[in-house]
């Protein structure tokens, strides 16, 4: 049975958050992850319901501080007591050292920052044939209506195509889905991504080869997860997964196609008379 720290972790405002990892603690917050060793902290205190991680400094020094608010003033009085009982024993008249320079930083990217490789191809080209097809379809049902005299057949030819396009980009959503999954979880860059919360959920945070850091919102209680991407685009991976869930995605294909045909098959039967069919 695995064991877990006595130690609260506290959870404050703009999704924060500050919990003990042994010999660090480490301190969340929704843009940047910092991890600070016990050697590098002079004491916790506590102020009603804010927390202070007070850094040793030299003498003569204003000491770096980290706050987190909004938190259980039960849960902060055990994690500073638990803390500052585990700090290291000083000696007195011992010059302390500069904590902020044991201190590591980790900037963590954000689902709406901005890709230097530009916008994905499947939305771009998903709005781009939806504004065809829907001008299309007006046009045809426009055409329709004139040629049969018929305005409901003209109004029945853009309901009915209209739903058969909806189902219609259904299937190709899901068919590029399927094969991005494939390829990236073979060609892409595999890695491992741990849980973080940020911007008041849990996100899974990764980073690239190039040492930037990225998110993937996933909604599963693993605190590990594997991940590939592209290396032209790292910031949107897939979730790797095995046979069962390609299968299970191939099976959504064919029900939207399912669904797709009929619809667009009366759409045509339904515009067939206005070209003599």
């Amino acid at each position: 049975m695995p064991m877990t720290s006595p130690i609260p972790v506290l959870q404050g405002d703009q999704s924060t958050e500050l919990r003990s990892m042994g010999e660090e603690l480490l301190l969340r917050r929704p843009h940047d992850e910092l991890r600070i060793p016990l050697a590098a902290i002079a004491r916790i205190r506590v102020e009603r319901r804010v927390v202070t991680v007070e850094l040793t400094a030299p003498a003569g020094i204003e000491p770096t501080v980290y706050r987190i608010e909004d938190v259980s003033r039960a849960a902060a009085d055990a994690f500073a007591d638990a803390v500052n009982a585990a700090l290291p024993a000083r000696t007195a008249g011992e010059d302390a050292a500069d904590g902020s320079a044991l201190v590591t930083t980790r900037t963590l990217g954000s689902p709406d920052e901005d890709d230097e490789d530009g916008p994905e191809p499947v939305p771009l080209f998903v709005k781009g044939a939806a504004v065809v097809v829907g001008v299309g379809l007006a046009a045809l049902s426009a055409f329709v209506g004139v040629a049969t005299e018929h305005v409901g057949r003209g109004v029945a030819v853009l309901l009915v195509g209209g739903v058969g396009a909806l189902f219609a980009f259904g299937v190709v959503s899901a068919l590029w889905t399927l094969w991005e999954n494939w390829y990236l979880s073979r060609h892409g860059i595999t890695v491992d991504a741990t849980q973080a919360w940020l911007d008041g959920q849990v996100s899974y945070v990764y980073t690239d080869t190039t040492g930037k850091t990225h998110t993937h919102p996933e909604s599963v209680e693993d605190e590990t997860i594997r991940v590939a991407y592209s290396p032209r685009k790292p910031r949107k991976a897939i979730l790797c997964q095995g046979w069962g869930h390609q299968v299970k995605g191939l099976f959504v294909v064919l029900f939207l196609l399912a669904l797709a045909s009929p619809a667009v098959y009366g759409a045509y039967a339904l515009a067939s008379p206005a070209f003599g069919g």
